[in-house]
């Protein structure tokens, strides 16, 4: 179904089963949590949408606050669950009549593209995935994955993180070619955009069809509103797009929301 296509569910959806060879495998996917909320930043900000984070990133990023440790570092994968396709659905059959989109987020889920594909084939409403624009899937072994929004979110030199490792030109090219509907997302603290500007050109020009958000860096709403007057203005002066963090703004700073 095509992503601006959002028909109502009558009935209860049911999916594929899986293969007998991922049965005799065991493949599971590693789940932190799964929630309903309104998204709350880019592209479909305000989106009823659910939500389906997967443990385990392949950055660190060690000199920046990381707003989701507990889908990230090692010592929190003691709580996350190891679920089935089958049992992902099941949590997300008493939403599905509301038509949300689906988020797929992180730690960075595209480590499990190819255990997440039976959702991205079945799920009928728009895919969002969040991710760090270091790993793609196999767009040829994996078709579907094309009617994805890929929300890239590429990590730049404030991260800490060595070039080599946050920044893959390749990879951003090919989900530009095969997943045109995506868009950039840039985390930004007024203290570098001055020297983060040069560092997100240099990425873009991989996708440069792509638009391109740029969001204030907090963790609360103090934060955001110290931060969101200086990253808009610099949003405007370049022709970006300015996303708000809207569930900082209306949730308490708690998971789930």
């Amino acid at each position: 179904m095509e992503p601006e296509k959002r028909e109502k569910i009558t009935g209860k959806m049911t999916i594929d089963p899986l293969s007998p060879e991922e049965v005799e495998r065991g493949e599971k996917i590693p789940v932190v949590e799964i929630f309903y909320s309104l998204q709350g930043e880019g592209m479909r900000i305000g989106t009823p949408s659910l939500f389906l984070r997967t443990g385990g990133c392949n950055l660190r990023c060690p000199n920046l606050p990381c707003d989701t440790p507990y889908a990230v570092l090692p010592p929190y994968s003691l709580h996350w669950e190891e679920m089935e396709i089958a049992q992902i659905w099941q949590k997300f059959t008493p939403y599905l009549h509301l038509s949300p989109d689906l988020v797929i987020t992180g730690g960075e889920p595209l480590l499990h593209w190819q255990k997440l594909s039976p959702i991205i084939q079945k799920y009928p409403y728009p895919i969002t995935i969040e991710t760090n624009g270091t790993i793609s899937p196999n767009f040829r072994e994996a078709p579907f994955y094309k009617r994805v929004i890929f929300a890239i979110s590429p990590k730049l030199s404030n991260s800490g993180e060595r070039k080599q490792k946050r920044f893959k030109p390749e990879i951003i090219r090919k989900i530009g070619k095969f997943a045109p509907n995506s868009f950039f997302k840039f985390v930004l603290s007024p203290a570098n955009l001055s020297q983060l500007e040069g560092e997100i050109e240099e990425i873009v020009q991989f996708a440069p069809h792509l638009p391109i958000y740029c969001m204030p860096q907090g963790e609360n709403r103090e934060e955001l509103e110290k931060n969101g007057g200086i990253v808009a203005q610099f949003a405007l002066s370049k022709g970006y797009r300015y996303s708000d963090r809207l569930h900082l703004r209306l949730f308490p700073p708690v998971r789930g929301v």
